[in-house]
């Protein structure tokens, strides 16, 4: 059954038997690129013409890979997404009517703030766990979730990060299990993005759809051999799902889809099912063997499974995303991926102030990961030790919503000097990486302690996502 690739099977067919193109788009198959890679791809780029459906219409060959991608990941209903896991997530939101109670992540990713926007929803945010030691938010627990939904009996939905960006899965099994045990009608949403190949061996963390969430969205691009911007939506309810999911998905997607994008998607599923724990297996034997070695070495330390302990309700670890703690060496994150980069050609994915994260896959091999490490060797001898060069990271205070996301966004505001910001409700995200959670969301005020933590943040070699002046000389303010 999995051998069956229905969208790009009919793509391949198309391009074998069409000679002359007199539809969209403009490049007329390629005609118009000048570049030869390109032109290639230009091929695969077509639209909604005989034989090749329409994303937005369940049947035919859309239909024949919706259903086999909700067999492969264990969904009542599956969609495609060709605008990233970000639109999945927005379509989530937008299932919700304005002004329903969510409890969300504070370090959730930015989609998370547009969807409330879209939706006009009134968040209630969950605290993180932050690590000392790699200066990040690494997880949430039940405890607080509980907790949240017992003082605010009105919320309806959660909506969870797992795992997050450094690879951390939550409790979802028990976050599930104790939001039913409350027998009211709460929906769990999950952003999966960066756990696409989960289901496809029992060794890896365990998939957000088997451990009771409602609905899932899965950026497919970060983890499997599928093109940027391909993700999918899954949900379990189908009654939901044609009658708030559908609905909103279809008014946020594209009516000109990728084809190459869908194509690579639908090529991905079949590989994973067919050869997916083949694969998977032997990345997990290869990380196993790799962290082992990397955390011999002098000064650096790679984060483990066994370290989640440390931080209730983190609880699983994916064994593709290698988080180095640079703390003891004489070098930042920045300057370590800095040198990665510069001397050795080495790209890892993010860094932080004591730390790098780099992102292996299933198709990296031994001679990949064994170039990373001799790398990571040969930097740490070269810097050893020096006193001063750790970075602690302040605790991000607790902020004040007054107005919602949506309100907010919709609000006059103008920009005002940092010194001259205390007391007013903020119009922008400030969000410091590390830790990754915001410190300032739209709608919120800007207390004394917030106002001191924006001043030490102004001091700190951090990188800010949200404000206009990343320098945060001015700020932009609700005008009353």
């Amino acid at each position: 059954m999995h051998r069956r690739t229905p969208i790009y099977t009919a793509l391949c067919k198309y391009v074998r038997e069409m000679g002359l193109r007199l539809h969209m788009p403009g490049h007329a198959g390629g005609k118009g690129i000048g570049d030869m890679a390109l032109q290639q791809l230009a091929q695969l780029d077509v639209t909604e013409v005989p034989g090749l459906g329409d994303l937005h219409i369940l049947e035919g060959i859309m239909e024949e890979a919706r259903v086999l991608l909700a067999q492969a990941y264990g969904a009542e209903q599956s969609l495609f997404l060709v605008n990233g896991a970000s639109s999945g997530i927005h379509t989530m939101f937008m299932s919700l009517p304005p002004g329903q109670r969510v409890l969300v992540p504070r370090n959730a990713h930015r989609s998370f703030y547009a969807g409330m926007i879209l939706s006009g929803v009134e968040p209630l945010y969950i605290p993180g766990r932050i690590s000392t030691e790699y200066g990040w938010c690494m997880s949430v627990s039940s405890h607080d979730i509980i907790n949240l939904l017992n003082a605010h009996p009105d919320v309806r939905s959660i909506f969870l990060t797992s795992p997050n960006y450094l690879g951390v899965s939550c409790d979802l099994k028990e976050i599930c299990a104790r939001v039913r045990d409350l027998n009211r009608p709460i929906s769990v949403f999950v952003d999966e993005a960066h756990g696409g190949h989960f289901p496809f061996h029992p060794a890896y963390p365990t998939p957000a759809l088997r451990a009771g969430a409602d609905a899932v969205v899965n950026g497919l691009h970060k983890t499997l051999p599928v093109l940027n911007q391909g993700a999918c939506l899954h949900v379990q309810d189908e009654d939901y799902f044609y009658r708030r999911i559908l609905p909103a998905w279809s008014l946020l997607t594209t009516s000109s889809p990728s084809y190459p994008i869908l194509a690579s998607i639908d090529l991905a599923r079949s590989l994973m099912m067919l050869e997916g724990e083949y694969l998977l297996e032997k990345a997990l034997d290869l990380s196993r063997f790799y962290k082992g070695k990397i955390n011999t070495i002098k000064g650096l330390s790679v984060l483990t499974e066994e370290q989640l302990i440390n931080w209730p309700g983190a609880v699983e670890l994916d064994p593709l995303k290698l988080l180095i703690n640079t703390g003891g060496i004489s070098l930042s994150g920045l300057q370590m991926a800095s040198i990665l980069r510069d001397k050795y050609s080495i790209q890892v994915e993010m860094y932080g102030a004591n730390q790098v994260l780099a992102m292996m896959s299933m198709f990296h091999q031994a001679q990949d990961w064994e170039l990373f490490y001799r790398a990571l060797k040969d930097i740490a001898w070269q810097y050893p030790a020096a006193k001063g060069v750790r970075q602690e990271i302040k605790p991000v205070p607790e902020p004040q919503v007054v107005v919602t996301p949506r309100e907010a966004y919709f609000s006059k505001n103008i920009e005002v000097r940092l010194s001259d910001c205390l007391g007013k409700i903020s119009a922008e995200m400030i969000a410091p990486y590390p830790p990754g959670i915001p410190c300032l969301l739209p709608g919120e005020l800007i207390s004394q302690d917030i106002y001191e933590y924006l001043l030490y943040l102004k001091k700190q070699p951090v990188s800010l996502h949200g404000p206009e002046d990343r320098s945060l000389r001015k700020i932009r303010i609700i005008e009353k």
